[in-house]
């Protein structure tokens, strides 16, 4: 009777191993612990939101989807160590990764090499430079996020000058630059370009040089926390100009960090208010149903990163293959929740969008 037990236990036991091995692996890596949490958390939430989606409407050719979630830490080695793994997981069909760009840029090199399909988040323009086959970004690149405030500040708010201040990390500094460039070809002056820690806390040193500079326009290219704490500094240093900031400043942690500082400050993101549109609304009723709270701020683009794996997945040929989902992420064609997509050879969106807003009533309303 214990023989016939044990035996039947092995049984179970490797049917349902079996099963576990018969499931489709999607793999994510981002920052979900460190001062980025918020938007690791909520972008990878989106993304298994589609994947609940997908298994509910009966999978992918007949097999279910399993999102199994990393956390980066924002730390390029972290990163690296992640891909590697996710890499030798033979089970692991594609990825969601990385969420910085500064991660994605050296894990892109691993995956690479695996032939993983990688469908990134990170918007620095060098993430695409190398030209791999299995690398997509269906997000603006700093090429737009950057030059949409400079071209605001000119045509909007006819400013003369700007001081640019960056964090002297690849998305930081790639933004950074973009503006610096776009503000100068269209006529304005940079006061000053300047550099700080990621983990700086104290800028008076440098507001103090920019308050003589007395600018039309400040722009910081960096995240979280720093990018409230500078603009809060500012202020009370007396510096009068607009501020400008990148996506990851696109958070309730901003407002609250600056304060009544935040006020009035213009940072670019690269999705419509989540109740701009049916499909966003749809989204954002689901979301929240799921995870009992409103979406984040990239949580449309976690969503739409593991579609575009998903729909690849549906048509590409069986046994599934990360040459075949690779082959098919390329020949992407249709509507998201945050718009079309369709990917150049190079791996960048066909046309890809960016939104600006401004801090009014501690939230952010539309401007562009």
């Amino acid at each position: 009777m214990k023989l016939k037990t044990v035996l039947l236990a092995a049984v179970a036991a490797t049917a349902l191993a079996g099963a576990a091995r018969a499931d489709v692996l999607i793999g994510t890596a981002g920052p979900t612990s460190n001062a980025e949490a918020l938007f690791g958390t909520t972008w990878q939430n989106g993304m298994d939101l589609a994947v609940r989606q997908a298994n509910a409407a009966g999978g992918v050719q007949g097999q279910k989807l399993q999102l199994v979630r990393e956390d980066d830490g924002g730390d390029p080695k972290q990163g690296t160590l992640i891909a590697q793994k996710q890499c030798d997981n033979k089970e692991m069909l594609a990825v969601v990764a990385n969420f910085n760009s500064g991660v994605t840029i050296p894990s892109s090199d691993v995956y690479n090499r695996c032939g993983l399909p990688q469908v990134t988040n990170a918007s620095n323009p060098k993430v695409t430079k190398a030209g791999y086959k299995n690398l997509f970004r269906p997000i603006a690149n700093d090429l737009a996020q950057g030059a949409a405030p400079a071209e605001y500040a000119l045509e909007k708010l006819h400013a003369k000058t700007a001081a640019v201040v960056h964090d002297k990390q690849a998305f930081g500094q790639g933004v950074a630059e973009v503006f610096r460039d776009t503000f100068t070809k269209g006529g304005g002056k940079v006061t000053s370009f300047s550099g700080v820690a990621q983990t700086d806390v104290d800028f008076s040193a440098l507001l103090t040089t920019i308050r003589s500079e007395n600018p039309d326009v400040i722009y910081f290219g960096g995240v979280m926390p720093a990018v409230g704490l500078f603009v809060k500094q500012a202020r009370e240093f007396g510096l009068k100009g607009t501020f400008f900031g990148a996506d990851s400043a696109f958070t309730p942690d901003f407002i609250q960090g600056a304060g009544a500082a935040s006020a009035g400050a213009i940072v670019s993101f690269q999705a419509p208010p989540y109740d701009s549109s049916d499909a966003l609304k749809t989204f954002a009723a689901d979301y929240k149903k799921a995870f009992g709270e409103e979406p984040g701020p990239y949580s449309a683009y976690g969503y739409v990163e593991a579609s575009i794996i998903i729909e690849a997945m549906k048509k590409a040929p069986l046994p599934l293959t990360r040459e075949g989902i690779v082959a098919e992420i390329a020949k992407s064609d249709f509507e998201s929740v945050v718009g079309h997509v369709a990917f150049q050879p190079n791996g960048e969106l066909k046309q890809p969008f960016i939104f600006l807003y401004q801090v009014k009533d501690n939230g952010f309303s539309l401007v562009k």
